[in-house]
């Protein structure tokens, strides 16, 4: 999928509540773009912030008797933040734009990612409006890295996924198990009707 498609459809809605995202004042006219643009999200952590923090628990024993414990390689000082505001064009388009900082451990890392949208209205009759809204989130993937480990005369120093070092798989094959994810709902389009009566 073309991850700068913004018209991939990822959702279809269909409310008689107002929405959200309506545009019935014009805030662009005669004004600065400050007084265009405006925060509609602010936060702190996402789904592969949660993820990787589940990477943090369980631990296994070496054969030497050592204990590993996962905390240590998937501990984070950061967790990730993104924030995203719509500046309104006309009366009708506003531009969306954001950005999240990424995180990372030891083992993992977060990259930072930027979001680009596009809002819209039309008014079909004086009591209806037609909202779309696109986005489309650039960068931000979650990708785990392996551990260098020494299995001794059996099969020496080879590259392992660390969470999987101590299991019965091959240490080739744990590699299949590092995790690889994009954001979720990276590309996402949705429409809205409303009917005032």
């Amino acid at each position: 999928m073309n991850r700068l498609c913004l018209f991939t459809v990822c959702s279809l809605m269909f409310a008689s509540s107002a929405s959200a995202l309506e545009l019935e004042t014009s805030w662009f006219e005669g004004a600065s773009f400050r007084q265009a643009t405006h925060l509609i999200e602010l936060r702190q952590g996402s789904y592969l912030s949660r993820n990787a923090a589940n990477l943090r628990n369980g631990g296994y024993q070496l054969a030497g008797g050592d204990q590993v414990n996962m905390n240590r390689w998937y501990d984070t000082k950061w967790v990730d933040v993104g924030a995203s505001w719509m500046t309104q064009l006309t009366d009708n388009v506003g531009l969306i734009y954001g950005l999240s900082t990424g995180e990372q451990a030891q083992k993992y890392k977060i990259a930072p990612s930027l979001k680009l949208g596009l809002v819209a209205q039309i008014k079909p009759a004086s009591n209806m409006v037609v909202s779309f809204r696109a986005t489309t989130i650039l960068g931000g993937a979650l990708n785990e890295k392996s551990c260098t480990a020494d299995y001794g005369d059996i099969g020496g120093v080879q590259q392992v996924n660390c969470r999987l070092a101590a299991s019965t798989l091959a240490p080739q094959e744990t590699l299949n198990y590092l995790i690889r994810q994009r954001p979720l709902y990276r590309n996402e389009v949705s429409v809205t009707f409303n009917w005032k009566f």
